[in-house]
Formats: C-alpha cells, structure tokens, sequence
C-alpha cells in the first residue's frame, strides 16, 4: 500500500476532497481563492524542503534559492509577449534547477550539519545579492510576467491559468502528484538507501553505497521541485522579485517542516496551512501579531514534540 499509516490515508480523504470543494463556497470570493493556492504552492515547496531535512538529513538554509530562480528562469527562457506551453516549460525549467543544483550540490555535500547550513546560506545570499543589484534582472523590483503560458496537450486545453479557480486546481493537482511522487520515492529501494543514509551512513556505506551520490541525486530532486514551486507562485501573481530567495523564505519554510511533523512529508502540509492560518488570523487580530505568533510557534513546538502530523499518529495509530 502506498499510504501504509492509516493517519496519512485519513489526511488525504479529508484535506484533498475539502480542497476540491473549497472553490464551490468561495467563488465570489477570489482573494480567498488566491490565497489558498498561494499556501498551496508554499506547502509544495515545503515539502521538498522536508523531504531534504527529514528524510534525508541534510539541513539547509539556501532552499528559497531554487524557489527564486524557478521564476528567473521562466523570465530568461520564455518570449515576453508570447504564450508558451505550461508543461513543455516546466520541464525546461525543472531540468535547468536540477543541473544548477547537481553542480551545487557537488560542493555543498562535501560538507555536513553546521557547516552544510553556512555554506547553502552563502550560495543562496549570494544569487539573493546577485539579481537584487542586477538592472538587467529588474534588482529590488523584480520582473514582470506579462503572458501566463497555456497548458493544451495535443491540441486539449484542461486549465485557463488566467482564471483563479483554474489555477487553484492545477496548484491542488501539483500538490497531490508531489505528495504520491514523494511517497512512492520513499517506498523504492532508492529511498530505502537515503532513509539508510539518515539512521547510519557509515554502516551504509559499509555495505557497499555510495552515500555521496544518493545524497547528492536527492537534493537534485527536492531543488528542482523548489524550483517549480517558485515557477507557480511567479505564475500566480505575474512577477518574481530576489526576496524569493532571502533566507527568511527557508527559514519560514524550515519552521513550517518543523511544525507540521519533519519527515512526514505530509505534515509539510499539515504545518503550512496551521502556519499560513495563525499569521492570517493574528494579523488581522493586533498590530503585535508577531509577538503572538512567536508564542504560539514556540507553544506548539513544544506540545507538538514531532510536529501535528507525529501528535496525530500518536493518537490516531494508537486508538485504532
């Protein structure tokens, strides 16, 4: 099976059908429907993120700059007044991200904890730096989208992404493949290895594995989903600016793991919206709202000591 805790199989009937019925209660209001799949596309990018942190045991604070360079990418490759295909340039894109980050890797991964973290930070205030003092790249201001690609396969258009209810379903479909494609990457012999890795890698390497290359192939595969996150959110709201890539975006995607249950994968998500909802809901309430949050952060972190999703196996797994 390939949800095999039952915690995991009860998230996905409820979250995902909710998700698909939200629109129908929400359609004179598109601010809420903006705002959904913009926590949508943010859970996507968290998820890579967890899987990298959680799984993988490999600590990084560079994240967001994959999630900025998805948007800087579609602006460098695609005609500025003509509309592209989505898919055709999502594999540009996703392929382009995984060769930055297979040379980035290559020298981030020759270094572990403490240090992993100072060196991913220097890669990634380094891009933040570079296109934030670039007028070629539009520095503090960013870029503008002025054509959102069309998403016809084989003559067949299934999504107006001009249209906000279409767009909050292609980021819920996203979000869906991502969380099967995670899983099913756990289950294979390559994830067994990586979760081997995590627990021991010197008895891993014992018997024979390169830990190197699987390390190395994972964060290649969670960089360039980080980068197709930041692809949707710059195709969301038409631009794509450097604070995408500041360090805070890795560190509030870093919490969000925390929070939701790191390794979990899908307490990537649990942890984003429960994240995404306090801010909204604080915010609104006082102008000290991130007094309030913090509170509430560190409260919850220490209630919640493997994150919701782990509070909700514990209770779940064990009734049933």
């Amino acid at each position: 099976m390939l949800f095999n805790k039952r915690t995991e199989r009860y998230f996905i009937w409820v979250f995902f059908p909710l998700a698909l019925l939200m629109p129908l209660f929400l359609a004179e209001n598109t601010f809420f429907v903006s705002k959904l799949t913009s926590v949508m596309i943010f859970a996507l990018f968290v998820m890579s993120l967890d899987y990298l942190v959680g799984r993988c045991g490999l600590i990084t604070l560079g994240h967001a700059m994959f999630y900025g360079l998805g948007g800087y990418l579609f602006w460098m490759i695609a005609p500025e007044y003509e509309a592209v295909n989505f898919w055709v340039y999502t594999f540009y894109i996703c392929t382009i991200a995984a060769a930055v980050a297979l040379v980035i890797g290559f020298l981030v991964l020759r270094t572990s904890g403490i240090y992993m973290i100072m060196i991913t930070l220097a890669f990634a205030q380094m891009a933040f730096y570079f296109f934030s003092d670039s007028i070629e790249f539009g520095g503090n201001d960013g870029l503008f989208i002025y054509v959102k690609p069309e998403t016809s396969i084989f003559g067949l258009s299934f999504f107006d992404l001009d249209n906000p209810i279409h767009f909050y379903y292609l980021c819920l479909l996203s979000l869906f493949n991502t969380l099967v494609f995670f899983r099913v990457l756990i289950r294979s012999r390559f994830g067994r290895v990586v979760d081997a890795i995590n627990e021991n890698p010197g008895r891993t390497t014992a018997l024979g594995y390169n830990i190197f290359m699987y390390r190395l192939m994972s964060y290649v595969i969670a960089s360039a989903l980080g980068a197709y996150a930041g692809y949707l959110f710059t195709l969301q709201y038409g631009f794509v600016n450097p604070s995408m890539m500041a360090w805070t975006t890795s560190g509030s995607a870093l919490v969000m793991s925390i929070l939701g249950g790191m390794g979990s994968i899908y307490g990537a998500i649990l942890g984003t919206f429960a994240y995404e909802g306090l801010h909204y809901l604080l915010e609104h309430l006082t102008e000290y709202w991130m007094l309030f949050m913090g509170i509430l952060i560190i409260a919850m972190v220490m209630i919640f000591k493997n994150g919701i999703a782990g509070y909700m196996e514990k209770l779940l797994e064990k009734r049933i």
